[in-house]
């Protein structure tokens, strides 16, 4: 395997997707989050209670809105939104393992009716132009490769005055074994017809995902018992997030509004 090919997101993601939720790690992550931890929507990512009643206030959508949630993983976040809120749901991932989590927790939920799960990415959303009253997106713009174009693509299929809520990170320095990385996002939401109107640093957010990190790799042994995973392989993928943390500047909560014109 050639170690500077482009890492496959959408078979990582399949695989992580397709696997039983981790309890090991819904432990770590309670202990570090404590209450603010949403443990009965099983993120993926390092969400909060709190940035989730934010991100609900913040995407102004009710009954019928159409919420596009981009980078939805298993759904779990965003269909508490959608329930929250009554807007019809659409989720929209690169991997299909997340999409049938997605509809599977709808389903439970009683909410499969305005449920719809699209296999795309930030780059080619498969939407229509002006479809979305909102988009969301928790801790995935990292993943895409060409932020300018996503920031276009987001814009499209906005309608004007739509809103896009969502955390991901700047970063000081480009991260081994990730997409190229921006150290702002402000100049291409604007650039792409946007005008950001909240864009600010998240509490203690490196203080939570390096203390994360280090429980997981103490619980590393337990981690790949779950699964039968290689122990070694477990540590060596935390140690390698944990060495992304280095080069990121701040985690942000942004909200945006795409311009009339």
């Amino acid at each position: 395997m050639d170690p500077d090919a482009p890492q496959d997101w959408t078979a990582v993601f399949d695989e992580v997707f397709g696997e039983a939720e981790s309890a090991v790690s819904a432990r770590v992550w309670a202990a570090v989050l404590g209450d603010e931890y949403p443990a009965e929507l099983a993120p993926y990512s390092y969400t909060t209670r709190s940035e989730l009643a934010m991100l609900a206030a913040e995407a102004r959508v009710g009954p019928g809105s159409p919420l596009v949630d981009i980078g939805s993983g298993r759904g779990g976040p965003g269909l508490w939104v959608a329930a929250r809120t009554g807007a019809d749901y659409v989720a929209v991932d690169i991997a299909e393992a997340g999409l049938a989590e997605v509809r599977r927790r709808a389903d439970a939920l009683a909410i499969g009716g305005r449920v719809r799960t699209e296999l795309g990415s930030f780059e080619s959303l498969p939407l229509g132009d002006g479809e979305a009253a909102a988009v969301m997106s928790i801790d995935a713009l990292l993943f895409t490769p060409d932020k300018a174009a996503a920031a276009r693509e987001l814009a499209r299929v906005l309608r004007p005055g739509g809103r896009l809520v969502l955390t991901t990170w700047d970063y000081h320095s480009q991260p081994v074994g990730r997409p190229p990385q921006v150290p702002d996002h402000r100049p291409l939401l604007d650039d792409a017809g946007f005008d950001v109107t909240r864009y600010e640093e998240t509490p203690d957010w490196l203080l939570r995902q390096r203390e994360i990190s280090r429980l997981l790799l103490e619980a590393s042994d337990e981690l790949a018992a779950e699964d039968g995973s290689d122990p070694a392989e477990v540590r060596s993928a935390i140690e390698e997030m944990d060495a992304t943390f280095g080069t990121m500047s701040r985690r942000i909560f942004v909200v945006a509004q795409r311009r009339a014109t």
